[in-house]
C-alpha cells in the first residue's frame, strides 16, 4: 500500500467584496468603552461651538430656539459624519479608534467653518479650529477617565489633562508676552482743583429733568416680529418707496420682513414730554448690526432722559437696512440710512399738521438735532448735509431746506465715501464721542467729521470731540452687549480694562444732554464741558479723557496744511525751530500738524534749548488780537512711542509757553499750569500680540494714532505774571521743551474769544 501524500492546506483567498464586508464588521472594534465615552466630550464641545454660531447667525425666531435648532442639526451631522468617517478609516485598514477619530475630524472641519469669518484670516481660523478641537479631545479624555475602572491610571491622566488645560487656558485667554493691562490702568480723571479750570456749578445734565413724558410708537401697522409696530402701534405712518435707490434686495430679506424696498416702513419709538410745547425734536438712529437682533431699543436710556428735559426724542427703526447672515445687506445702505431719516422728518411734520396726533402743535421743526451711532453716526451727518446726495430726489428735493437741523451727535461714527462725496458740515454744531477700545472702528472716524466741520465768524455753533480711553463701540447701545465683534470672532477681543456699559452710557448721557441743552435750549451752563472735560469731572467715571474744541469765534493762526511749507504761517507769519527735528505731517486726510521731536543728540547735549517759535512782524493780526481772550491749540504727546523705540522709560515732557510783544516784553508760563500733558494708554484690541498682528487682515496692526487735547491759555494768566503784558501787541509765540527724549504734535493754533 502506497503511503498517502498529505498536501498543505492552501487557504482560499476571499473575494475583495467579502474582505471589505468582513473589514466593515470591524469598524467599531477598536472603539473600546473609554473611546465611546470620550465621544461624549467631543459632542458636548461641538454643541458649545454650534451655540456660538447660532448667536452670530440669528434667524429672528429667538436665541433659545436658534440654539436648539443649531444643536439639533449639529448633533445629526456629528453622528452621521463620525460614522461615515469611521467607515472610510476602516476601508483604509487603519488600526485606530475609528469612531472617535471620525468625531475628532468632524470637529476639526466644522470648527474651521465656524471660525472662518471673512476678514479674520485663514491662518487665524486654522489655528483656532485646531485649538478648539484639542480642547474637545481633552474634554473627551476627561469624561472617558471619569468612567475608567483603573483608579491609579485615572488619577495620573486627569492630572496630565489638568496641566494641559491650564496651559491652553493661559495661552488662549491671554498671551503671557502680551502687556497685562491690569497693571497699567487708565489714568483716573482728576477734578479741576487749579484756579485756571473750575468745575461747572450746575446740576448734572445726566439727571432727569422736570418734565413727565409719555412713550408711544408710530409705524406702518405691519411687522412680522414686533407687535409695537404691528397691532400695538399707536400711530400709523405711511410706507415709502426706496426702489430708486435700492436695487439689491434679496428674497430672503423679503421673506423675513414681509416687504421689499418698495414699501419701507417709517417706524419710530417716541418719548414725548408733556406740556404745551413746542419742543425741540431729536432723532436717534442705530448703526449696522445683525438685522434680526433689533437695535432701535438700545437708546431708550437717552430717550427717557431727553424727554424729561424737554426734548421730543425718536429712536428710528432702520433694522431692515442692516446686515444679515442669510440675506447680506441692501446696496446703497449708507445713503439709504440718511434718506430714511429725512423721510421721518417729513412724516413727523405731517403728524404735527394733523390735529388728532400727539405731535400736533408740539414739534419745533426749526430746532432739530440728530444722534447717530456707528453707521448711524455718518447717516445723521449726511442727512444734515443732504444736498450733496438728494438734491435730485423727487420726494425730498423740495424739503432739503425745510428742517432746521442745528446739531449733530455722532457716537463712534463711520466715515465712508458715498457717491465720491463726504460730509462737510457748515453752520451746524457737531459732537463726536469715541472709545479708544473700539474693536469695530479703531481708526477714530469721528475726528475726521470734526475736522471737516466749519463755521463762519458770526456763527454761534461749535464742534467738540471726546476721546474715552476705556470705552468701546458696542456699549453706546444698551442691547448690543460688550463685544464689538460677533462671536466667535469677538471671543478674541481683549476685554481687560474695558469700562462697564453703564459707565460708558453715563458719559454719553452727560455729554449728549449737555450738548442739546446748549445747542437747542440755548443755555450756556454747560459750555465749559466741551472746552475742557475737567470742568465736568464730578459727573464722569474714572478714565483717561482727551477733548478737542473749536467754535465760530476761533481765529486760526496755524493749521499747517495751507501750503506745504513748514516755515510759513497765515497772515505773513514765519515758523522756526532750534534744537529739534520738525516737520509737517498728515494725521488725518487733508489735515496736517507740525511734529516736534527733541533729544540730546538733536540739541547737541542741551535738550533744554529746544524751542519752536511762530513770529508775525506785520500789523495784520492787531485787530484779531485786540478782541481775543487767549491762545488755543491742540497738542498730542507722542513721547512714549519715541522712548519705547529708544528703550528708555517714558516721562512727561516739560513745556513752557512764552508770549513776546512788539516792545520785546516776554512772559513765560508753564503748560502744566493749564493742562497736565499725558500720553494715551497703549491699546491692545486682541488677547495676544500674534493676534494683534494677524487678526482681521491686520486691522489692529496699525501705528498708534495721535490723540489731541485742546488747551486754552487765557491772556489774563500772562497778565497776572506781568501786568504790563498787552496781548494786542503780540509778536511771537514760543514753545520751550525740556526733558526728553520727547515728541509732540501741534495743530489748530489760534485765538479764542469767550
Amino acid at each position: 500500500m502506497e503511503p498517502e501524500i498529505l498536501y498543505p492546506l492552501i487557504p482560499t483567498k476571499l473575494p475583495i467584496r467579502s474582505r471589505i464586508q468582513q473589514q466593515i464588521k470591524t469598524t467599531y472594534a477598536l472603539d473600546l468603552p473609554f473611546w465611546r465615552m470620550a465621544m461624549g466630550g467631543l459632542w458636548i464641545f461641538s454643541c458649545y461651538i454650534f451655540s456660538l454660531s447660532a448667536i452670530s447667525m440669528p434667524t429672528g425666531l429667538g436665541s433659545t430656539l436658534d440654539i436648539m435648532l443649531t444643536i439639533t442639526l449639529g448633533t445629526v451631522l456629528f453622528t452621521l459624519s463620525s460614522h461615515l468617517i469611521a467607515l472610510l478609516l476602516t476601508l483604509m485598514w487603519l488600526p485606530i479608534p475609528r469612531l472617535f477619530t471620525g468625531g475628532v475630524l468632524f470637529n476639526l472641519i466644522s470648527f474651521y467653518l465656524v471660525f472662518w469669518v471673512p476678514g479674520s484670516g485663514i491662518l487665524v481660523s486654522i489655528i483656532s479650529s485646531i485649538v478648539a478641537t484639542l480642547l474637545s479631545v481633552l474634554l473627551g479624555f476627561f469624561i472617558g477617565i471619569i468612567h475608567s475602572k483603573n483608579n491609579s491610571t485615572r488619577i495620573k491622566i486627569m492630572i496630565t489633562i489638568g496641566v494641559l488645560l491650564s496651559l491652553f487656558s493661559v495661552q488662549i485667554i491671554q498671551d503671557p508676552n502680551h502687556v497685562d493691562l491690569t497693571t497699567q490702568p487708565s489714568q483716573p480723571i482728576t477734578p479741576a482743583t487749579q484756579p485756571i479750570v473750575s468745575t461747572i456749578p450746575y446740576t448734572n445734565p445726566a439727571e432727569p429733568g422736570p418734565y413727565p413724558f409719555q412713550y408711544f410708537t408710530y409705524g406702518s401697522g405691519f411687522d412680522l416680529h414686533r407687535s409695537e409696530f404691528d397691532t400695538d402701534v399707536n400711530l400709523l405712518s405711511s410706507s415709502v418707496n426706496a426702489s430708486a435707490h435700492i436695487k439689491k434686495w434679496s428674497f430672503m430679506r423679503t421673506l423675513f420682513w414681509g416687504f421689499n424696498q418698495n414699501q419701507l416702513p417709517i417706524n419710530g419709538r417716541v418719548w414725548m414730554p408733556e406740556g404745551a410745547g413746542p419742543f425741540p425734536l431729536i432723532l436717534m438712529v442705530h448703526g449696522n448690526h445683525l438685522m434680526e437682533d433689533y437695535s432701535d431699543e438700545g437708546y431708550g436710556y437717552l430717550g427717557e432722559l431727553l424727554a424729561s428735559r424737554g426734548f421730543i426724542t425718536v429712536s428710528v427703526d432702520e433694522n431692515f437696512l442692516n446686515y444679515s447672515v442669510w440675506s447680506n445687506i441692501p446696496d446703497n445702505d449708507m445713503k439709504m440710512r440718511a434718506w430714511v431719516l429725512l423721510k421721518h422728518l417729513q412724516q413727523i411734520r405731517t403728524f404735527a399738521e394733523q390735529t388728532d396726533t400727539p405731535f400736533s402743535g408740539k414739534v419745533d421743526l426749526d430746532n432739530i438735532a440728530m444722534i447717530g451711532h456707528s453707521r448711524g453716526g455718518q447717516a445723521v451727518a449726511m442727512a444734515a448735509d443732504s444736498t450733496l446726495w438728494f438734491n435730485t430726489d423727487a420726494g425730498l428735493k423740495d424739503d432739503l431746506h425745510s428742517f432746521g437741523i442745528q446739531g449733530i451727535i455722532a457716537l463712534a461714527p463711520t466715515d465712508s465715501v458715498v457717491d465720491s462725496k463726504q460730509t462737510k458740515l457748515n453752520h451746524i454744531s457737531y459732537m463726536a464721542l469715541q472709545g479708544a477700545k473700539d474693536g469695530d472702528l479703531n481708526e477714530y472716524f469721528g475726528e475726521r467729521h470734526y475736522a471737516r466741520t466749519t463755521f463762519n465768524p458770526t456763527d454761534s455753533g461749535f464742534k467738540t470731540y471726546l476721546h474715552i480711553a476705556d470705552a468701546n463701540h458696542a456699549q453706546f447701545n444698551s442691547t448690543w452687549g460688550d463685544l464689538d465683534l460677533g462671536v466667535p470672532k469677538g471671543l478674541f477681543l481683549n476685554q481687560r480694562q474695558l469700562m462697564e456699559g453703564t459707565d460708558q452710557r453715563q458719559i454719553t448721557k452727560v455729554y449728549v444732554s449737555a450738548f442739546l441743552e446748549t445747542v437747542l435750549h440755548k443755555k450756556e451752563d454747560y459750555m465749559a464741558l466741551f472746552q475742557d472735560y475737567r470742568s465736568g469731572a464730578q459727573w464722569l467715571p474714572n478714565s483717561t479723557y482727551f477733548n478737542k474744541y473749536e467754535d465760530g469765534k476761533f481765529e486760526r493762526l496755524a493749521r499747517y496744511e495751507e501750503d506745504g511749507d513748514k516755515a510759513t504761517l497765515l497772515y505773513g507769519g514765519t515758523a522756526a525751530a532750534i534744537g529739534l527735528n520738525w516737520s509737517e505731517k498728515a494725521y488725518l486726510p487733508k489735515n496736517d500738524a507740525v511734529v516736534l521731536e527733541w533729544n540730546e543728540a538733536i540739541s547737541g547735549g542741551r535738550s533744554s534749548d529746544a524751542s519752536y517759535s511762530l513770529v508775525w512782524d506785520n500789523s495784520s493780526l492787531l485787530n484779531r488780537l485786540a478782541r481775543a481772550d487767549g491762545l488755543s491749540f491742540s497738542i498730542a504727546d507722542q513721547s512714549a512711542d519715541m522712548k519705547q523705540k529708544q528703550g528708555e522709560q517714558p516721562s512727561t515732557p516739560d513745556i513752557k509757553v512764552a508770549l513776546q510783544t512788539h516792545n520785546n516784553l516776554t512772559v513765560i508760563v508753564s503748560l502744566s499750569q493749564f493742562m497736565n500733558l499725558k500720553s494715551p494708554d497703549m491699546t491692545y484690541f486682541t488677547k495676544s500680540k500674534w493676534l494683534e498682528k494677524h487678526f482681521d487682515s491686520g486691522k489692529y496692526n496699525l501705528p498708534e494714532q495721535p490723540i489731541f487735547q485742546t488747551v486754552r491759555l487765557p491772556f489774563d494768566a500772562f497778565q497776572k505774571v506781568n501786568p504790563s503784558f498787552n496781548p494786542a501787541n503780540l509778536k511771537r509765540i514760543t514753545f520751550y521743551f525740556s526733558g526728553g527724549p520727547g515728541k509732540i504734535m501741534l495743530d489748530d493754533l489760534g485765538l479764542y474769544r469767550d
